[in-house]
């Protein structure tokens, strides 16, 4: 457009200054020369800016369609990022349902093992896990203990959970969690019967590489070498890609 512009003016002015020099009697040959020189560059400046207005026309042109396209993809963008969040706000809204329900779940077990710790406290007993009805609700309960670093009673809360429970998926983990309240409360020597019991009741629990490892450990605490490299490679021989493998490696590194 803007070449288009400087053409339609610089056509009729190069016409004039022609009719001037080529008007008789107006002015001598040399000036007559002088001026077709002139009219010469006149014309050869205005084809240079023709052609250089025509290039900024055709990158004006460029222009518009790349900012066009940039439009697009940027609306393209934004709207799969909008489809995105959109998502992500569900996922959040069902996790704080799940994390409503659960806190609803937790306030439940607390309720019920409030009642039966008021229980056991007034019979002078046990925590007895039968009151809380549900052996999920009762792992979570005497699991609650330990984390809690009331081994003792955690203990007695696995206990109480085996005998109403012998036979569930996490019955080995609830003997092996007697084993380890036995061990936090310095009970070396308990402590490896009971983890020997996950060995004995449970062999083909996911418990035994740990209780194995747990029992090395004991027996090194306690000075027996033998006992601890005999069960530590029990782990190593067993479970070779366990976790419970590396740190028994680590442990017999230390007996040697």
């Amino acid at each position: 457009m803007i070449a288009r512009n400087i053409r339609a003016h610089a056509g009729p002015f190069a016409l004039f200054l022609l009719v001037a020099a080529l008007a008789p009697g107006c002015a001598p040959s040399a000036y007559y020369r002088t001026t077709q020189v002139q009219l010469d560059s006149l014309l050869t400046t205005q084809a240079q800016l023709v052609k250089r207005m025509d290039r900024m026309d055709k990158k004006l042109d460029e222009a518009r369609v790349g900012v066009s396209t940039s439009r697009a993809t940027t609306e393209s963008r934004l709207s799969q990022l909008s489809e995105r969040l959109d998502v992500v706000v569900g996922k959040l809204e069902e996790a704080q349902t799940r994390m409503l329900q659960l806190g609803l779940n937790v306030e439940s077990v607390k309720q019920r093992v409030s009642r039966a710790d008021s229980l056991r406290q007034a019979q002078g007993g046990v925590r007895d896990t039968s009151v809380l009805l549900d052996p999920e609700e009762a792992y979570r309960a005497a699991y609650s203990d330990y984390a809690a670093g009331r081994y003792k009673l955690a203990a007695e809360s696995f206990r109480e959970y085996l005998r109403h429970y012998p036979d569930t998926e996490v019955s080995d983990n609830a003997q092996y969690w007697v084993g380890e309240s036995l061990y936090a409360q310095g009970d070396f020597p308990a402590a490896i019967i009971e983890f020997g019991a996950v060995v004995e009741r449970y062999p083909k629990g996911d418990k035994v590489p740990a209780a194995l490892l747990k029992i090395g450990i004991a027996n090194q605490r306690l000075g027996n070498t033998a006992g601890a490299r005999k069960s530590l490679q029990r782990v190593i021989q067993r479970y070779p890609k366990s976790p419970e493998a590396a740190l028994a490696k680590e442990r017999l590194a230390q007996l040697r």
